[in-house]
């Protein structure tokens, strides 16, 4: 697996999570904004470390990849769980 894919990979997984966590508790919309971004900020230094094996990645770069796939999952999965928890 090419690092571009495990980085993208372990992305929207974490997404999947954080979207079931403010989908299924009573999350106001804020605190499951800065949860996501908290998130997301958090998988930098992940992406840093699937890269030290590969080759040298910017932190600009690490910070900027997967960006789009993370932000359409999580609030995929969060509006699809709080719909399916207020029906």
């Amino acid at each position: 697996m090419e690092p571009d894919e495990a980085v993208y990979l372990a992305r929207i997984v974490l997404a999947i999570a954080v979207g079931y966590v403010c989908g299924t508790f009573p999350v106001e919309w804020l605190y499951g904004l800065l949860l996501g971004i908290g998130v997301y900020a958090s998988s930098i230094p992940l992406v840093m470390l699937l890269y030290r094996g590969g080759r040298f990645i910017s932190r600009r770069a690490a910070a900027t990849s997967g960006i789009g796939a993370y932000a359409f999952t999580w609030l995929m999965i969060w509006i699809l769980v709080y719909n399916l928890s207020i029906s």
